[in-house]
């Protein structure tokens, strides 16, 4: 892959270099439990805007979003501690499934986008 590759979370372009170099870091305020050796549940806090408050009023709204992970995407979520590359998160999914390199990357970049988006990981590209 050349070029840039757009993330969900705030629009930006980020070169593609710098994208597979740039390291996932989860968000501080998301708790998660392990359900089991494969699945990770996640919870998120919502944000109290203006319309949710007013919202509230006349229906009840939970106070976190929860997000349930399959055991790849629990490996993935894992491996979003800060430490690990998106180059190397996706050199070990390689190692582990039998899938094809592209394979691999589009759907990790669209899961890394899912996660941006969702505000459960920020990318660090220093």
């Amino acid at each position: 892959m050349a070029g840039f590759v757009a993330t969900k979370g705030n629009g930006a372009k980020i070169p593609y270099k710098k994208y597979m170099q740039s390291r996932p870091v989860r968000n501080d305020k998301v708790d998660w439990e392990k359900l089991n050796s494969d699945v990770i549940k996640l919870y998120l806090p919502y944000k109290k805007t203006a319309m949710m408050k007013l919202l509230g009023r006349f229906i009840d709204i939970p106070d976190e979003r929860s997000f349930r992970f399959n055991p790849m995407g629990s490996m993935v979520w894992e491996l979003c501690d800060g430490n690990n590359t998106v180059e190397e998160i996706k050199e070990i999914i390689l190692k582990r499934t039998k899938s094809s390199d592209k394979d691999v990357e589009k759907r990790l970049s669209k899961f890394i986008n899912r996660l941006i988006r969702n505000e459960l990981i920020t990318l660090d590209t220093s």
